[in-house]
């Protein structure tokens, strides 16, 4: 927690959330549930990393098509956020405005084109803490044994992307 307020501000943070799609080739069947909103075929991957981008959970395996919220709700995260033992001194993880907010994962105030300066201020700070995820996918992708994340991974036979979930 004292390193994410020391490197965004943003108190009692231990970890950060997000998703990122997997490019694939075309399944063989269903190939329409693999398509993402940015039109080609993927697999999700979603993760939450600690104030040095170190993953710490993964969960991978669902089709492109399927929203954030619904990868989320269907993770082992989403069942962690409402164990309040897990979150002893009031802390909580940070995520995207692709979620909702909870007592134990904070969200973006909804830009709406009304925001207080003082809110503006917390989406700037949240959004510091944050960049840690989106800095573990690049470092991620980037890394020459993983590489091919940033292409296409040679899967074409659902029954091999089975949804997994790892905590590290």
């Amino acid at each position: 927690m004292r390193k994410f307020e020391e490197n965004s501000g943003f108190v009692r943070t231990t970890g950060a959330k997000d998703r990122t799609y997997i490019k694939i080739e075309i399944p063989k069947e269903n190939s329409k549930d693999y398509i993402n909103r940015k039109g080609y075929h993927s697999i999700q991957l979603q993760v939450v990393c600690n104030h040095r981008a170190m993953i710490t959970h993964c969960y991978v395996g669902h089709p492109g098509s399927v929203h954030d919220r619904g990868v989320f709700r269907q993770s082992e995260v989403a069942e962690y956020l409402n164990d309040d033992c897990k979150f002893p001194f009031d802390n909580h993880l940070v995520g995207d405005s692709a979620y909702e907010l909870h007592q134990h994962l904070l969200v973006p105030f909804k830009d709406n084109g009304h925001l207080t300066a003082a809110q503006k201020n917390v989406n700037f700070r949240q959004s510091s803490a944050r960049v840690v995820v989106e800095r573990c996918f690049a470092l991620l992708k980037g890394v020459c044994r993983m590489r091919s994340l940033l292409y296409c991974l040679p899967m074409s036979r659902i029954d091999l992307m089975a949804i997994k979930e790892i905590l590290l």
